[in-house]
């Protein structure tokens, strides 16, 4: 079972309407923190930020002028359009989540929390998953922009992704098959 949701989890960035109540976000949330962590440091930080909160308008408009002054393109009617389309999509997503690491004692307890901040995230997506839900991990425009202090990120916080959730408009892309290498093309057994 835990096999075929590995197999079968997509990244989805297109939601229906749906709201995704906070029993649900809880839920997965809940499944991300049982992630494994060294030393048990459970170095994790969600921010939710509400469908229709002042705080995702916020932060929506902040990636939107990041991406309008980063986004490598001379037409400033393009730029504007990738600015738009960034903002929009955090506007829109049913459901909208920051994952932030609190760093170590030092560098190595560091990327240890990373690493499981990051596994916490797949158990997320896994249970998520499990659930209809699908869930899109960006590590860009959201993240890029200096969002930290907006939504009440620390400072000794690192950012790991930004998570859109919802229903899929698109059951059959949710479910395409994907392919990977196999096992012996990426494996050194000694």
């Amino acid at each position: 079972m835990v096999l075929e949701a590995i197999r079968k989890r997509r990244t989805i960035r297109e939601f229906t309407d749906e709201e995704v109540h906070e029993s649900l976000i809880a839920k997965i949330i809940d499944a991300a923190i049982w992630a494994p962590n060294h030393r048990n440091t459970e170095p994790w930080r969600f921010i939710v930020l509400n469908k229709n909160g002042e705080m995702r308008k916020k932060v929506a408009k902040i990636v939107h002028d990041w991406a309008y002054e980063n986004i490598k393109n001379p037409s400033s009617e393009k730029r504007s359009a990738g600015a738009h389309d960034a903002q929009q999509e955090i506007l829109d997503s049913p459901a909208f989540i920051y994952v932030y690491s609190v760093q170590g004692r030092d560098e190595e307890m560091t990327r240890e929390n990373y690493s499981a901040t990051s596994c916490a995230i797949q158990n997320l997506m896994l249970a998520a998953h499990s659930l209809g839900l699908g869930v899109g991990w960006s590590t860009g425009k959201p993240c890029l922009a200096n969002v930290d202090t907006a939504v009440g990120a620390e400072p000794e916080w690192d950012i790991v992704g930004a998570l859109y959730i919802g229903y899929p408009t698109n059951l059959d892309a949710a479910n395409q098959s994907a392919k990977r290498t196999q096992v012996d093309q990426v494996t050194i057994w000694a």
